[in-house]
């Protein structure tokens, strides 16, 4: 079982980026934006998005959050050294972005799907881990024949390199559905419920950090702070798609995380990430 991997820094919003089609004005610059009701559709169940960057950066995952991508979905991503080049530096091929996507407590046919179910629990974590290279652009194509919906949808993008730590996270790290709903009663004693936003909340403790792992969290929690995001999987690449799926997130940190010395050289926190 690989570590787990957070990506601090989203170097795809310093790209140009376009796309092979967009619906009106649901336009691929949404994917730059961190509001989830703000999002790219395509024109189609295929569709190819190219990042060019500033300058060279090092890229060892993409990864759509908040999409509608379903459980056959395919991702490719092809870098080039340079924006000029025609032949790519790596070529991912084919993979699956979200296998086993569950349909969760949606009715297809009866719940609004897609950016309309963002906010209440729905869309899925289209994601692709490779070795990481410098490049200068990302072409990544995504194709998604089976979908219902006849389109695909995103609202984020996310472009990085990630760290992972040498010792993996403590056993009883916990993901939690909060839902944000509240309950009343009505003159007749009725329990109704005001329908709230859900999200998910991933914590996780790391009680044996080396001291350059101490060094690059505090970097991390230095840098992002509580307003900028971090897409964070706590099983990359697991066997089990369906248990990735469920603990990855993209959020940011609620609260602020102390860093403690239980040991000689030796490190210890608790860090939280609640879904944007």
């Amino acid at each position: 079982m690989k570590n787990l991997r957070i990506i601090h820094h989203n170097a795809a919003d310093q790209t140009v980026i376009t796309a092979s089609s967009q619906s009106g004005a649901l336009t691929v610059a949404n994917l730059l934006t961190d509001i989830k009701s703000e999002v790219w559709r395509s024109t189609g169940t295929n569709a190819t998005l190219r990042a060019v960057f500033p300058s060279a950066a090092l890229i060892g995952a993409v990864a759509l959050p908040f999409c509608n991508l379903s459980s056959a979905a395919t991702l490719r991503v092809r870098g080039y050294v340079l924006a000029s080049d025609s032949t790519p530096a790596f070529d991912t091929g084919t993979v699956q972005a979200c296998a086993h996507q569950p349909l969760g407590a949606w009715d297809w046919g009866l719940e609004p799907l897609g950016v309309n179910a963002f906010s209440y629990g729905g869309g899925a974590y289209g994601r692709i881990w490779f070795a990481p290279t410098w490049v200068e652009k990302l072409e990544i194509d995504i194709d998604d024949a089976l979908n219902p919906a006849g389109y695909i949808e995103a609202s984020r993008l996310v472009a990085g390199m990630y760290w992972s730590p040498e010792s993996n996270a403590d056993y009883g790290a916990s993901v939690t559905a909060d839902d944000a709903s509240q309950h009343y009663r009505n003159e007749g004693g009725d329990l109704l419920t005001n329908v709230g936003p859900r999200s998910r909340k991933l914590a996780l403790s790391l009680t044996a950090m080396s001291p350059p792992d101490r060094s690059k969290l505090m970097a991390i929690l230095r840098g992002n702070g509580k307003s900028r995001p971090v897409f964070i999987s706590l099983f990359p690449e697991s066997d089990d798609p369906l248990l990735e799926q469920d603990h990855q997130v993209y959020g940011k940190l609620p609260d602020a995380a102390a860093v403690t010395t239980p040991q000689f050289e030796r490190y210890s926190t608790s860090i939280t990430v609640e879904e944007i």
